[in-house]
Order: structure tokens, then C-alpha cells, then sequence
């Protein structure tokens, strides 16, 4: 039997003011998702990523599991979440004992009578996936199902976007006074932290990356506790959550003078940038948009340099598509991705630079608007903060 300790179809309630978009984006992005789990042919869809739960306007705790048919939407959660799913629109929630989410999660599928299940892996354990494994249905991995419904973003989706670039921009800015050398990168990672905070967003995005001198060559390099120094090079690359959407940029600023190689691989990412971004267009391949940056630094001398894909999508996360040499994602408008060439010298520094882009149906639009100059440093004597 089902148990169902809280049960109710909320119709008509306002949607939560601390969730992104407006109640009738997320119903939208919840009736496309069920046309798509219609032509698919499934009963249901589970989905217990925070992610995928933000997408349809579900609660992303890690107490509550979604289950989205053809025909209805249910949030299965304890009753931590009872004053908040009642604030939800579009789900039928049922409420159960803490900690006995998958028991009831089968009941209700098998009251349902689902026999094709899919399921989005993010979120789901490798013991849980067993366990709905072992029913009597047919279970496939889903992923590639929402994440083509969060590829292309709808114009609610770009201004989320579009503000916390807006925002990133505003925060880097006010980093720049910090970034001198005497100063640490694990100081500097406060300083980021700390605006990002103070400027109302969620939270960071990713842990940032912030490395400095020969630690530039490490394209994912953490803070560490290595002291800035003159005449050299810093790469920061972060991001920030805000109302659950996400930025995510890059710059490498000199701090003084730079060593004349790294400036000169630093003119030839910026080149490899710009020109990927102005032959971005729909109906490219990924692989395309990487070819066309990747073939720039090649040119210049630093294709072996170049370690990494030119880019990913973004969004609630790091979405699809992927911009690397394999990628065949066709892309389309409204699809917001990143564009981040980079180039890394061993034992020397390297150089990336990132920006956040939305393809048009023409080409596609830069939503940072922070220079991504070398030098908007000036060498100030290190003051202790």
C-alpha cells in the first residue's frame, strides 16, 4: 500500500519568491518535459538532482524525489519540506517518513502501473539505482532527455543569465583593488568570496580558480598560499549562483610588467577568443567552434598548449553542449555556452579567457562586459587586510 501521510494538488498558489524564474517558465519547461516523456514512450521520470528539480519548479532538496509522467508531476519528501511544497504549482506531493523515500517511491509507481521507467543518474546513488533496477519495469538512463530540454534556454533562462554575468562583472571589479603583489591567492579567494556574498548572489558556482606565476600553467589550479609577485601573470576564473542560475569567467591580468612570451600568448588566446566568437553561429558543430580557436593557436605556435575542449554550456550547471573536437552537437538559438580557449607553459604561467555567450539566430551575443585587457593592474604596495 502507498502511504501518504500529506497529500495535495496545488493549484493556483504563488510560486516561491526565492526560486529563479516565474511560476509560468517552470510550468513551461515541465509541460515540454512531459511531451518529451510522452514521445519517449515512458511512464515516468525520476529525478532527485538539484538541477533537474530547479528546472520544473520542484523543491531541490536532498529530501525530496520527483516523479514526472506524461500527465502529472508528484514530489515525494519528508516533512522538512511541508510549508515549502505547498508553495510549489503544478505537483501533487505526498509526504512520507524521513529517510523512506525509495520504499514509497516504488509504491507510487506501481500504483501507477509504470513499466518504463526513466531515470536522470545525477542524484540517484549507485545502491538506489540497484534497488529500482531489481522491480519489475524496464529502467534506462534519461539523462540525455532533460538535458535537451535545458540546452536551449527561453528568454527568462538568458536574463537570469544575463544578470549574473552582470553581476560577476560588478564583483570582479571591485577584486581588482586586491590584485597586487604581497598578497596570497588563498587572500585573494576571500576577497571573492566575500563580494560575492556582500552582492547578494547564492553562493559561488564552483570552487574559483586562482593561479599565479608558473601555478598559471595549472588550468584548474586552486588557490594556494603562494604570495603575488611583480612582473608576472594571474589567472582567475569564477563564477556565481544567482536566483539558481550561473556565470562563469575567466581573465588573466598581469601584475606589472609581463614576461614577454606569456604576453605574447596571452594576445594569441584573446585572438583565438574573439575569433571563435565572431564565426559563432547556428547550425555549427561543436567540434567547429573548437577547430576555429584550436587552428588560431595553432598558428600562432601554442596548439600543444591548448589541453582542454573550447567550452561547455551553461545554465543551472554546467550544461550541454560541449564545445571540444569531437563534440557533433548542432548548435541552436538560445543555447548559452562558454568560450574559453587557453594556452599553458609548463613551468612558466599560462593564459585563458572566458566569456559567456547566447547563440542568436544569427550569430551570438557576449553577456560579460568586463575587459579582458592584460594590463588593468596597477603595482600598489601590499597592504595586510
Amino acid at each position: 500500500m502507498l502511504t501518504m501521510g500529506c497529500r495535495t494538488v496545488c493549484v493556483g498558489i504563488p510560486f516561491s519568491k526565492n526560486n529563479a524564474l516565474k511560476t509560468e517558465a517552470h510550468m513551461n519547461h515541465l509541460t515540454n518535459l512531459q511531451k518529451a516523456i510522452g514521445a519517449q514512450h515512458l511512464d515516468a521520470l525520476l529525478l532527485h538532482d538539484r538541477q533537474s528539480k530547479r528546472y520544473v519548479g520542484a523543491l531541490p532538496g536532498s529530501g525530496v524525489y520527483v516523479v514526472v509522467t506524461p500527465t502529472q508531476a508528484v514530489q515525494i519528501h519528508d516533512g522538512r519540506y511541508r510549508a515549502e511544497a505547498a508553495d510549489t504549482q503544478g505537483f501533487t506531493n505526498i509526504e512520507v517518513p524521513q529517510g523512506s523515500y525509495l520504499p514509497q517511491l516504488i509504491d507510487f509507481l506501481t500504483s501507477q502501473q509504470s513499466r518504463r521507467i526513466g531515470l536522470v543518474s545525477s542524484g540517484f546513488s549507485i545502491k538506489e539505482f540497484q534497488t529500482l533496477a531489481a522491480q519489475n519495469w524496464t529502467l534506462s538512463l534519461a539523462d540525455d532527455l532533460i538535458m535537451e530540454q535545458r540546452m536551449r534556454k527561453d528568454e527568462a533562462e538568458i536574463a537570469a543569465v544575463a544578470a549574473a554575468c552582470a553581476m560577476t562583472d560588478k564583483i570582479f571589479t571591485q577584486l581588482l583593488p586586491h590584485i597586487r603583489p604581497g598578497i596570497s591567492e588563498q587572500t585573494l579567494n576571500a576577497w571573492l568570496h566575500f563580494y560575492t556574498l556582500q552582492a547578494g548572489a547564492t553562493g559561488m558556482a564552483f570552487d574559483p580558480i586562482i593561479a599565479s606565476g608558473p601555478r598559471g600553467a595549472f588550468p584548474h589550479g586552486r588557490p594556494s598560499e603562494r604570495i603575488l609577485q611583480e612582473n608576472e601573470l594571474i589567472t582567475i576564473d569564477f563564477g556565481i549562483v544567482l536566483a539558481d542560475y550561473q556565470s562563469d569567467m575567466t581573465r588573466t591580468l598581469s601584475i606589472g610588467k609581463p614576461p614577454a612570451e606569456l604576453a605574447a600568448v596571452h594576445a594569441a588566446v584573446l585572438d583565438a577568443q574573439q575569433t571563435a566568437i565572431a564565426a559563432l553561429k547556428p547550425g555549427m558543430q561543436g567540434r567547429e567552434v573548437d577547430a576555429i580557436a584550436r587552428g588560431v593557436l595553432t598558428a600562432a605556435g601554442y596548439g600543444d598548449c591548448f589541453t582542454h575542449g573550447l567550452g561547455h554550456g551553461l545554465g543551472l550547471g554546467g550544461d550541454q553542449p560541449i564545445l571540444n573536437p569531437r563534440s557533433q552537437t548542432v548548435l541552436a538559438p538560445g543555447m548559452i555556452v562558454t568560450i574559453e580557449p587557453g594556452a599553458y607553459l609548463p613551468g612558466i604561467g599560462g593564459v585563458r579567457i572566458e566569456d559567456d555567450v547566447v547563440i542568436t539566430e544569427t550569430g551570438a551575443r557576449v553577456l560579460n562586459q568586463t575587459s579582458r585587457q592584460m594590463n588593468q593592474l596597477e603595482v600598489l604596495e601590499h597592504e595586510p587586510v
